[in-house]
């Protein structure tokens, strides 16, 4: 348990050197809001769609897949969650200005940074297990951000454009496109690490092809937090430590986690139980801090922009010091 801890500390503290490491560079203006919003547009509509894919491919089969099938469903009841208690907390946290903003903080309690924090974080202590669990979260955790997330977030209005961009997303068609190559095909596991040496032309050019994704994919996560760091620093830090965003933080990096303890443990004692590594790895993805794409979404829609990135910027820096206490308080408790 204290390795595993330690790993998990380790491996934040590493991340947030990378991140604070985008935030010299914004400072320094090797990065502009421009220059960020194009990064941050090619880690999510490029590296990560590879990095998906080529995951999928390699650690997917039929038998997984039936094994796993729960992973999008918690994703997706864990952000419903989230947002549930968000709007339960209103009535406790200052009164904002504007009724619309209301949706706004639902929607950063109940987003967690599901994917590229945790998704390291899950490598190091699982491996590929860790990485396929994470990725399979990651489905059910897309559908909700783009059509419940974006919904609550415009006052609660139907939102069709959400629905077309949820079925044309590049990570979400990545995800589903490896799954059904790699059980049509399962030949096409090999493709990454063929020698194309003695390969026929029909072999050699699809491995080529697949080596080229997961060379593009293992950017991701560095250039992810290092775009997390350069939106840090356009968002500004002086007016984050309020109340009401120290409030809200608290809530996502204490209170929801807390409550998805509780669900999978009394899931335990009436004898519903799934494979420790994955309690742990639901548990971390649940104690995220706010995800950096919750800032481009309220920006678009004119919410409450200073108080979602002064969320991400606490629950952030926050997450240093409170995911390595949870996982250390999960295996006290005997998951």
């Amino acid at each position: 348990m204290k390795d595993e801890v330690i790993l998990v500390i380790e491996t934040i503290i590493m991340l947030a050197i990378v991140i604070f490491g985008g935030l010299f560079i914004r400072k320094i203006r090797l990065l502009d809001q421009r220059s960020t919003e194009k990064l941050s547009n090619f880690v999510v509509d490029v590296a990560f769609p590879a990095l998906v894919f080529t995951s999928m491919l390699r650690n997917v089969d039929a038998q997984r897949l039936v094994d796993h099938w729960h992973l999008p469903v918690i994703s997706l009841c864990i952000m419903l969650l989230g947002i549930g208690i968000g709007y339960l907390a209103l009535p406790f946290l200052k009164k904002q200005r504007k009724e619309s903003h209301h949706g706004s903080t639902a929607f950063v309690i109940g987003t967690p940074n599901w994917l590229f924090i945790p998704l390291p974080i899950a490598i190091a202590l699982y491996g590929d297990d860790g990485e396929r669990a994470v990725l399979l979260f990651n489905v059910g955790a897309l559908l909700v951000f783009w059509s419940v997330g974006i919904w609550i977030v415009k006052g609660g209005r139907p939102d069709l454009t959400s629905l077309r961009k949820l079925a044309v997303n590049p990570g979400l068609l990545a995800t589903l496109t490896g799954i059904v190559v790699a059980l049509l095909f399962p030949w096409a596991r090999t493709l990454e690490e063929l020698d194309i040496t003695n390969a026929s032309l029909g072999l050699a050019v699809p491995s080529i092809i697949i080596q080229a994704m997961a060379f593009i994919g293992d950017v991701t996560v560095p250039l992810s937090m290092v775009v997390t760091g350069s939106l840090l620093a356009g968002a500004g830090a002086r007016n984050a430590w309020n109340r009401r965003v120290i409030a809200i933080s608290a809530i996502r990096l204490v209170a929801v986690p807390a409550c998805v303890i509780l669900i999978l443990w009394l899931a335990n004692m009436i004898g519903i139980r799934m494979a420790s590594y994955l309690n742990t790895i639901v548990i971390i993805t649940a104690a995220m801090p706010v995800a950096v794409t919750c800032a481009v979404v309220v920006e678009k829609y004119d919410r409450d922009v200073p108080m979602v990135t002064g969320a991400i910027f606490v629950t952030t820096l926050a997450s240093v010091v409170t995911v390595p206490v949870i996982v250390w308080l999960v295996r006290i408790i005997g998951f």
